[in-house]
């Protein structure tokens, strides 16, 4: 269990993943039953997830943006309380999600139902990413443009594709635990 001696970096980790498991994105594990405050702005929860050092916790705000399409509108202050670098993630991150709904909308629109809406798409081009091509070749593009622009070797395109599945793949396990017995 955590306790007062563990990092604040840690507790701050701990803390948005429990308010991520209140917005039903509860694909992360937990290192401690940590009690969950109340979900935070949804600006202030951006942010936050962004700044995270923790991949699998930064990664997240994809998920909560397919499972919550309208805090879309909360992108642009959120991009306020971040540093440059962190709003290039941001707004990577985000088109990952646009994108992705697009390639997985109909599973994605039979679990959100009736508020599935779709993310509008806010920064493709100004991020240079063509509008041409299904979304898995714009998901691979936009991971080509990830790596240079993080200067990181990191397989952004399979990245995105894991936190939709996760996020997919629990939701449809609990919708058929929550099934009522014919």
């Amino acid at each position: 269990m955590l306790n007062a001696v563990a990092p604040a970096s840690l507790l701050e980790e701990e803390g948005l993943v429990a308010e991520l498991d209140l917005l039903g994105v509860s694909y992360l594990s937990r290192l401690a039953a940590t009690r969950p405050a109340p979900v935070r702005p949804a600006e202030q929860l951006l942010a936050g997830l962004v700044r995270q050092s923790s991949a699998r916790v930064r990664e997240a705000v994809i998920a909560v943006l397919l499972a919550h399409p309208d805090l879309a509108t909360s992108v642009p202050v959120a991009l306020a309380q971040l540093s440059t670098a962190d709003q290039v993630t941001l707004r990577l991150f985000y088109t990952a999600a646009v994108l992705l709904q697009q390639e997985y909308a109909d599973r994605l629109q039979a679990l959100f139902l009736p508020r599935w809406q779709p993310l509008p798409d806010l920064f493709a081009s100004e991020l240079g990413l063509s509008h041409q091509g299904s979304p898995g070749e714009r998901l691979v593009r936009l991971g080509q443009r990830h790596r240079g622009l993080t200067g990181t070797a990191v397989n952004w395109t399979g990245t995105y594709h894991n936190v939709a599945r996760h996020l997919i793949r629990r939701l449809e396990m609990e919708q058929r635990w929550n099934q009522s017995p014919s």
